[in-house]
């Protein structure tokens, strides 16, 4: 660790002790913000990335009102694009992050930017995927859409939906890995 401050302040130009003097500042701001260094650079990162991949933050109160609306005069359209945005962010997290990384990438991307109030857990099981999803908060259009989404994202990551139960504010679902994929995954073993 020294010797990466060491570089970093060389490169800066600051002295050893400016940079730790620094560090233990933003550390103790962290503090008394009730968090901590760790946290808001993961943080950091999840707006980063979803920046770099076209989300933007709106208030809860707006995207309910346009789901709402869109529900009502042109679901299918709206469940659609739901779904094909779910594929377009897992074919970007193929490429972003290595596979192991990308299920852990994405819940916290959901957990963290996009809809804070999921309780929501990716269990690994071998070949399958169960994802559970609860909020008391989200409406049924906004279940469905999450639900749509999510789905897309994991095909992308060639998971098959094999059951989703899908209910206002509740997702539980079960994925597995696509024949091919597992097949391929069993001859590189």
């Amino acid at each position: 660790m020294l010797e990466k401050a060491a570089k970093i302040t060389a490169k800066e130009g600051k002295t050893m002790f400016a940079f730790t003097n620094e560090t233990f500042e933003n550390a103790i701001k962290a503090y008394d913000m009730q968090t901590n260094l760790r946290e808001i650079l993961e943080l950091y990162s999840s707006v980063k990335l979803g920046k770099s991949i076209g989300m933007v933050m709106l208030p809860a109160t707006l995207l309910d009102y346009m789901l709402k609306k869109l529900y009502t005069s042109d679901r299918k359209n709206m469940i659609e694009n739901a779904y094909k945005s779910g594929v377009w962010l897992g074919r970007c997290l193929l490429i972003k992050f290595p596979e192991p990384e990308v299920t852990k990438t994405l819940e916290n991307i959901i957990k963290k930017y996009m809809w804070d109030s999921l309780d929501l857990s990716i269990i690994h099981r071998n070949e399958t995927v169960e994802l559970r999803c609860v909020s008391p908060t989200l409406s049924k259009e906004k279940t469905e859409v999450i639900s749509k989404f999510i789905e897309g994202t994991f095909n992308a990551l060639n998971y098959k939906v094999i059951e989703n139960n899908c209910f206002r504010g509740i997702i539980h679902m079960k994925l597995e890995r696509s024949s091919t994929e597992s097949q391929q995954k069993k001859k590189q073993n």
